[in-house]
């Protein structure tokens, strides 16, 4: 049960720590200014305590709390009964009976005020700490209720790309069908181009199975050079204006070759599709994979593998996603790098 209420994807994790701050800053700032507020009222109950207690003092002398001294009179311009700050401390001149000179000073001394303000302080401080605390947790159940829109949100997509894919599967198999009739009938170059369109609408497919199902990778050795000539040769057909320029080693690699096919047709599709130019340049050496394309400014390169995120119109923002995902599974790294128009793509294996 704990489970359902725990982030799952980036979108809600940045949801529920905004949420969180927001909520937690606003109730800080408030109690902030509440226990400000209480400390100044305790400090002036504090001063009217210790005033009374002079006032009672000097009728009866009893008790050492408060210190006893003569003092002239116009040093405290005969305000007599009426708190006063002293160097000795906090006081109260009363008059002397008979004497119009002197004045008796009663004060609290200010290293025992220091220690009654210390400890309010700290009976403050200690209030506001416990109190932050329970904010804090509040804050917390708070930011977990508000992502729930979100998160029903991500639901409903996700359950849309369940049906889309459930039943997208009997129009693709009628078009192949139909497709592998007019291939025995007919050799048009028209017929090898929709063969190339149903292909992308079955890598698309595929794009879309994550969410549905999940499958156990399946290791071989794998010819990464042919997988990558074979995929530029189907997307040169696709896009005959777009110049291809590959520099490719052979390598062998033991990988998942379903995953490792989904990576190369997701990273390679993209550089055809948005290409803001006529050109793309692939580099496969025994350590990584670089592919770049021509491309409009992208803002925010490290973005584009979170699961729907787009910068443009077209797509669903998850190609990439499941790039990083298949890589992660693979033990390969992927990054993404935009400079001065040209947008790149680099896979290092293990």
């Amino acid at each position: 049960m704990i489970r359902d209420f725990v982030p799952k994807t980036s979108y809600e994790k940045e949801a529920l720590i905004k949420s969180f701050f927001l909520f937690f800053l606003t109730i800080e700032i408030l109690l902030g200014a509440i226990f400000f507020l209480v400390y100044k009222i305790e400090m002036a109950d504090l001063k009217e305590k210790i005033f009374l207690e002079m006032k009672n003092y000097s009728y009866t002398f009893k008790g050492e709390k408060f210190r006893v001294e003569v003092a002239p009179a116009r040093v405290y311009g005969n305000k007599f009964y009426e708190l006063i700050e002293t160097s000795g401390g906090l006081g109260i001149a009363i008059p002397i009976p008979g004497s119009k000179e002197d004045a008796l000073l009663i004060y609290y001394p200010w290293y025992k005020f220091e220690f009654d303000r210390n400890t309010i302080a700290f009976k403050t401080f200690l209030m506001f700490v416990l109190t932050s605390l329970f904010s804090l947790l509040i804050s917390f159940i708070f930011a977990l209720y508000s992502i729930n829109p979100l998160r029903k949100a991500l639901r409903i997509i996700e359950e849309v790309t369940r049906d889309i894919v459930h039943d997208i599967n009997t129009p693709l198999m009628t078009l192949k069908v139909n497709l592998k009739l007019l291939r025995k009938k007919y050799e048009d170059e028209e017929i090898e181009r929709a063969e190339l369109a149903l292909k992308q609408l079955e890598d698309l497919k595929e794009n879309l199975r994550p969410l549905v199902s999940k499958r156990e990778l399946s290791i071989e050795e794998i010819d990464l050079k042919k997988l990558i000539e074979t995929e530029l040769f189907s997307l040169s057909r696709l896009y005959p204006d777009v110049r291809i320029e590959a520099r490719l080693e052979r390598v062998i690699l033991k990988a998942d070759r379903e995953a490792v096919g989904r990576i190369l047709g997701n990273v390679l599709s993209n550089a055809f599709k948005h290409n803001a130019g006529d050109w793309v340049r692939v580099e496969l050496t025994r350590k990584s994979l670089t592919v770049e394309n021509p491309s409009r400014e992208i803002k925010n390169p490290h973005m584009l593998f979170e699961r729907y995120y787009r910068e443009s119109s077209r797509g669903m923002g998850l190609g990439l996603s499941i790039v990083k995902r298949l890589c992660e599974e693979l033990g390969w790294k992927v990054k993404a790098f935009y400079s001065e128009g040209v947008f790149s793509i680099e896979i290092t294996f293990r």
